[in-house]
């Protein structure tokens, strides 16, 4: 198996165990006050953190052993966009807005599972541009 293909791979799994925790938040979100669903909730908090990361870093391993090629095409740019936009609101305003719900503010949850929602899409749509890779911007 050649490198790439193996990255490849590591990126593909990486990318399905961020996506995949990021489903069930919104559902636990509602659950917050209970001590296990807090605890579920921390855990799949670790998970999709260290999954982006890896997700970050296989990427760009990628685009290097692609010599950066990809990135001159549109979706790679608007992916690229998409990603580090989402990972910034998250940093910035999510976790906050998470500790405000662990303290018992109900609207803070509604935004909260609104964001997680919006976030689920924007890494679908990722997902799409990534398979699909059509011709924006070309």
């Amino acid at each position: 198996m050649h490198t790439y293909t193996f990255l490849l791979i590591l990126h593909v799994v990486a990318a399905i165990a961020f996506i995949g925790p990021m489903m069930l938040t919104p559902r636990l979100l509602n659950r917050m006050r209970e001590p296990a669903s807090r605890e579920t909730l921390h855990k799949l908090h670790q998970q999709i953190a260290v999954a982006g990361w890896i997700l970050l870093a296989g990427g760009l391993v990628l685009l290097y052993k692609q010599e950066w090629a990809w990135l001159h095409m549109g979706w790679m740019r608007l992916s690229l966009a998409l990603f580090i936009g989402a990972q910034a609101i998250d940093h910035f305003w999510a976790d906050k807005v998470e500790e405000k719900v662990e303290q018992g503010y109900a609207q803070a949850g509604a935004r909260l599972k609104t964001w997680l929602c919006l976030k689920l899409a924007v890494f679908v749509s990722i997902c799409a541009l990534m398979i699909a890779k059509p011709a924006l911007f070309a």
